[in-house]
């Protein structure tokens, strides 16, 4: 049996942190923007697309499944209404140029080395490439690059790790020292991202949950 992401189960936790979120916020070492109904429904609709995906054998990280990718981005920005994506038609242009200026050697590093490492490993990995500046996107990095690295953790038998009220302080603080690192500039920064990225392995080792998957 293949396995897809349990959307009911997913829904209910990013409910709860919703609800959560104002106390979330106030506890971070940086505050983060609301976290509103509207993008909650738009995760989970890209949940429901990747499932789609997984259910066709779809491999994102070739460079044939590129346009699934950044259509994940897309539909956790604005959805996959036509009336939505004609009022954002320029940002998503925009967003598709920086798309593409940009993602091949992220993409070369998962194709080198999926095979090579752990599920935790590839998906920080990843993560880590996509999240620091310069971001892969131009808007919604966190919550496309949660969703993708999840797909990374599934494709190698991992569990997914979904946000949830009692780790997302830890979470959300992790993902923030990777977004103010920069990839490829100072020495101070290559210095600090290898340590980001242990401890966000180490997170994700004793936070995935078989529960946000089912069977089909």
């Amino acid at each position: 049996m293949a396995r897809q992401f349990n959307l009911e189960r997913i829904e209910r936790s990013l409910q709860q942190f919703r609800k959560d979120f104002a106390a979330i916020n106030d506890s971070l070492s940086m505050r983060r923007e609301v976290f509103q109904e509207n993008m909650m429904h738009q995760i989970l609709e890209a949940y429901s697309f990747l499932n789609d995906l997984l259910r066709k054998d779809m491999d994102l990280f070739t460079p044939a499944g590129l346009h699934s990718l950044l259509e994940m981005n897309h539909i956790v920005l604005c959805g996959s209404s036509k009336e939505t994506r004609m009022q954002y038609y320029q940002h998503l242009n925009e967003t598709r140029k920086s798309f593409t200026a940009k993602i091949t050697p992220i993409l070369e590093w998962v194709m080198k080395n999926r095979d090579q490492t752990s599920p935790y490993i590839l998906a920080t990995g990843f993560y880590s490439r996509q999240l620091s500046q310069p971001q892969l996107f131009i808007e919604g990095n966190h919550r496309t690059g949660n969703i993708l690295l999840n797909y990374l953790l599934i494709s190698k038998g991992a569990a997914p790790y979904i946000i949830s009220t009692r780790d997302a302080r830890n979470y959300l603080d992790i993902s923030g020292d990777i977004k103010f690192t920069y990839r490829e500039s100072s020495f101070e920064s290559t210095l600090k991202m290898p340590g980001h990225r242990k401890r966000f392995i180490k997170f994700l080792e004793e936070h995935t949950d078989k529960q946000y998957l089912t069977e089909y």
